[in-house]
C-alpha cells in the first residue's frame, strides 16, 4: 500500500516538513490556489491545509528556520469565486439547494452582518497573509509564488528544492470570468475583508 493511502486509511498526517535533494522545505498550502496540483508534483502524501503557526507548532521553529518555505497566493476577487463554486457544487451549508447566489452569499459570509452558519470555516475565508505569519505576526516565507503566474513560479521552486517533476492541472473548475460575478458593493466588500493581502501582494480587482 502506498503511504499516502496507508496514511489516510490510519488517519495519520505526515510531517509537513519533506526531504528534498536540496534541503528540507514546507510548502504552505492555502486553500483555492492550486495546492492540490503543487502538492501532487513534488510528491506529497496527502494535503496539509496547514498555517505557518500551525506548522512550527509540529516540527519547531529551528526546522522552520532551516527549511526553505515556499506558498502560492491568488486575486482575492478570483479566490473568493472559486470558494463560491467550489461550495457551491459541494453544496457546503446549502448553498445549491437553497440557491443562494454569489451576491447574497458575499453578504452572509464577508458582510457587516454574516451568519456564522456560513461562515463555518474560518481557514477558508481568512486572509491570505493570516496562513503565513509565524507567532510574532511576520510573513518568514523564502518564495511567495503567484496562481496567476504559477507555471513560471513553480519552475523557479522546483530548481530551488531539486525536483524534475511537471505541474499538473487538476481541480479546475469552469466558469465565466470572476469580475462578473461582482457588483460595487459586493466587490467593496472583498477588498475590506482581504486589504492585507491586496496590499501585501499587489492585487487590484483588474
Amino acid at each position: 500500500m502506498r503511504p499516502g493511502i496507508l496514511a489516510r486509511v490510519l488517519h495519520i498526517k505526515p510531517s509537513p516538513l519533506r526531504k528534498g535533494p536540496n534541503g528540507p522545505f514546507v510548502f504552505i498550502h492555502i486553500t483555492k490556489t492550486a495546492g492540490t496540483s503543487i502538492g501532487n508534483a513534488i510528491g506529497l502524501p496527502v494535503k496539509h491545509h496547514l498555517t505557518a503557526k500551525e506548522v512550527i507548532a509540529k516540527i519547531g521553529k529551528q526546522k522552520w528556520n532551516e527549511a526553505y518555505k515556499f506558498t502560492f497566493v491568488r486575486n482575492p476577487w478570483d479566490k473568493v469565486v472559486s470558494l463560491y463554486e467550489y461550495r457551491r457544487r459541494k453544496d457546503k451549508t446549502k448553498i445549491a439547494s437553497k440557491n443562494i447566489p454569489f451576491t447574497d452569499w458575499i453578504k452572509l459570509t464577508l458582510g457587516q452582518h454574516s451568519d456564522p452558519y456560513y461562515y463555518n470555516n474560518v481557514k477558508s475565508f481568512q486572509p491570505q497573509v493570516d496562513w503565513l505569519k509565524d507567532d510574532e505576526g511576520i510573513i518568514a516565507i523564502d518564495f511567495i509564488g503567484k496562481f496567476e503566474s504559477i507555471r513560471a513560479d513553480f519552475e523557479q521552486i522546483r530548481e530551488t528544492i531539486g525536483s524534475n517533476a511537471e505541474l499538473p492541472h487538476l481541480n479546475a473548475t469552469k466558469r465565466s470570468d470572476y469580475r462578473d460575478y461582482y457588483t460595487d458593493e459586493t466587490r467593496q466588500i472583498v477588498a475590506s475583508w482581504y486589504h492585507e493581502d491586496i496590499e501585501a501582494f499587489g492585487y487590484t480587482f483588474d
